[in-house]
């Protein structure tokens, strides 16, 4: 009986786990290690659509068999989007000459990027990705967005993780139409000016903003400004992004859902008070549509100025949703409103699944949206006095930051393996400022820069800036103000996944039930067991944990961005680096009691390896070593399988390659072909 009510009071909710099972198939597709034959999705969601047909009649299976097919679909549409892309570049290994018309020009703190579409690299036919190219430094030339140019340049396709089941920069690259990156040997020569176009035009007003903005404004304040108006979030400087991650402040340089949020929910106001004092206008047409259809203007405007990436056209999509709510008299925010987004999402976009992005906003959204239903009423209880209503206000600020926050948390630390305990103590602080002053400001001087009286708001908006700024180094600054953790197993936040939605979407008391996968997945997130043993994808970083320390031996030059990728792999450890000439006696070292042995190169094995389990080097050993039950890592181990982690165990050791973990998928760069040593 009692489960006869609760299935009744969930009726209709149905529809709001069709993403979650969609998504659930697109992350099955990417998880892959081979790619699937296309008859296999057809065939999955021909069974399924059947499936549906036959158990129509029945409740509660026809509602599995409904998720069931939006899983196939979601799978059939990632693969169908992949097979959409072009293929790899196939990238060479030496200087070439590169002629093609710039689509983007970016302002990097050392300099000046561009990316150039359809590239011909040594006169060969244009190729069917882009490439992008940092310009040498000092080289001043006028390059706009349209252009055609000619420059020579040093390309290198996506690194591979640098351990395995790291960052996968491939996919992104793949998804995103870029074939190499790299940097100019050469001056820039820019053969022939654009033509003008609408795409061209757009470009250049974002960059001739930002340019102004950084003119009147310093680096530091600047920079930020630039983001939130511009979206070019390349010109902030390493040690500002910094301070606003470990303040739990990301978002705010993330241009997305608060921004684009903030500047329709000022125009809406704005115009809704503007149209009060017209009886001509409000006889004839109400005040929420004339504030609607202002605010939509305005959010394209914005979307279009901040580059219309994937998340700020998610966020413009969810926001017009909300704005016709208003408009047709319903709820403007709502778990429909926002599992449509996120279907019209996976059909456009279904590469942004996998992404932190996608899981970090919709988590949130869903968060505030559950949060506000269950305890919103609570905030509007209580006296009318001034000093209770701003009780209210500061405590409603607390629970949005800590909703949003604590549901977007789980997957921030699985990206990027970092946490940030003060982002309420920041948000508090931060995200009123934006919202009343910061974007305010900035939207009014986008209105007085062509006057060039954008002095008079882009001053105060650097102010406030400046008070972010000193709020986020503030709190950046207490103790444990970012903690790091080991990677996370996938099941693991799959299962917070899973718990978030039943919590968030169910009515019923059911709900609670998602509390026990939410505590699982993050217990799970605490177990994960660091490797022993890391080689980086060069072999010229190695790193063995050693009674408590991370000993790093390197090889060649300094590596600081695969060091900066290993750190969470041992948090909390102590790590010592140190060179292989200056740490190891004769280009050798023992360490895990023995069990593993560095070897500079070849000639350090004539004295032998002993009973080590393990032997490394950032050389080819070429058979050296080699016996059975050792295992052997040398240039060539990483040249075929890139990244190599091991586990020690008492039976051996566990080896877990970047190979392994990726397979053969559209987006990972070729394999060399294994061979066997006669």
């Amino acid at each position: 009986m009692r489960a006869g009510i609760r299935l009744g009071s969930e009726r209709g909710r149905l529809f709001l786990f069709l993403p979650v099972a969609a998504g659930a198939g697109i992350l099955i597709y990417f998880d892959l290690t081979r790619e699937p034959p296309v008859w296999l999705s057809v065939a999955m969601a021909g069974g399924a659509l059947v499936l549906l047909v036959a158990l129509w009649r029945q409740v509660a299976a026809r509602g599995v068999a409904a998720l069931i097919l939006a899983a196939t679909l979601g799978f059939g549409r990632a693969q169908l989007q992949t097979l959409a892309m072009p293929p790899l570049l196939a990238v060479p290994h030496h200087g070439v000459t590169i002629t093609g018309r710039v689509v983007a020009v970016d302002l990097l703190p050392t300099g000046r990027r561009i990316s150039i579409a359809s590239p011909r690299l040594n006169g060969s036919a244009p190729a069917a990705r882009a490439v992008r190219v940092k310009l040498r430094r000092g080289d001043d030339v006028a390059v706009e967005a349209g252009d055609t140019v000619r420059l020579r340049a040093l390309l290198y396709g996506a690194s591979r993780p640098a351990y395995p089941g790291g960052w996968n920069f491939a996919r992104d690259q793949f998804f995103s139409g870029l074939g190499a990156v790299g940097f100019a040997i050469s001056p820039l020569d820019v053969t022939a000016r654009a033509s003008p176009s609408w795409f061209s035009a757009l470009r250049q007003l974002r960059e001739a903003i930002a340019a102004r903005i950084l003119a009147d404004l310093p680096i530091d304040t600047g920079s930020i400004a630039a983001t939130l108006l511009t979206g070019f979030e390349d010109a902030i400087p390493p040690a500002e992004r910094q301070v606003f991650i470990t303040a739990g402040l990301a978002h705010i340089l993330a241009v997305a859902g608060l921004h684009i949020g903030i500047v329709m929910g000022t125009l809406y106001a704005l115009t809704r008070f503007l149209a009060g004092f017209s009886e001509y206008l409000l006889l004839r047409v109400p005040a929420k549509i004339v504030a609607s259809l202002v605010a939509f203007l305005g959010g394209v405007a914005y979307a279009a100025l901040t580059g219309f990436h994937v998340p700020i056209v998610r966020s413009l999509a969810m926001a017009a949703l909300v704005l016709a709510g208003v408009i047709a008299g319903r709820r403007a925010l709502s778990l429909r409103g926002l599992a449509l987004a996120a279907l019209a999402l996976m059909l456009l976009e279904p590469q942004a699944v996998p992404g932190p992005s996608f899981q970090m906003s919709f988590s949130a959204v869903l968060a505030l949206i559950a949060g506000y239903e269950a305890m919103g009423r609570r905030f509007a209880m209580g006296g009318e006095g001034h000093g209770r209503k701003l009780l209210r206000h500061v405590a409603a600020l607390a629970f949005t930051s800590f909703l949003a926050g604590g549901a977007s948390m789980p997957f921030a630390a699985y990206h990027f393996q970092q946490i940030e305990p003060y982002y309420v103590l920041a948000n508090l602080v931060a995200v009123p400022l934006t919202a009343l002053v910061v974007l305010p400001l900035g939207m009014a001087a986008l209105v007085l820069m062509p006057l060039h009286l954008e002095r008079l708001t882009l001053i105060p908006m650097g102010w406030g800036i400046g008070i972010i700024l000193r709020v986020a180094r503030f709190v950046a600054g207490l103790p444990h103000a970012l903690i790091e953790i080991s990677p996370s197993p996938g099941y693991a936040v799959a299962l917070v996944a899973i718990g978030l939605a039943l919590l968030g979407l169910l009515r019923s008391g059911a709900r609670v039930s998602g509390l026990v996968p939410v505590v699982l997945g993050l217990v799970a997130m605490t177990l994960g067991r660091p490797p022993d043993v890391l080689v980086s994808p060069t072999a010229n970083l190695i790193g063995v944990r050693d009674a408590g320390v991370v000993r790093i031996v390197q090889a060649g030059r300094v590596d600081k961005f695969t060091l900066d990728q290993w750190r969470p792999v041992w948090a909390g450890m102590t790590s010592k680096v140190g060179r292989i000439g200056d740490v190891c006696d004769g280009g050798r070292c023992l360490a895990a009691q023995g069990r593993v042995l560095i070897l500079a190169d070849r000639d350090a094995a004539h004295a032998g390896c002993g009973d080590a389990v393990i032997v490394i080097s950032p050389r080819p050993l070429r058979g050296a070593c080699r016996k059975p039950g050792r295992v052997v890592i040398d240039r060539f181990t990483v040249w075929r399988d890139g990244a190599v982690a091991v586990r020690l165990t008492k039976r051996g050791a566990m080896i877990r390659t970047d190979r392994t973990v990726q397979g053969d998928r559209p987006w990972v760069p070729p394999w060399p072909r294994r061979w066997h040593r006669r």
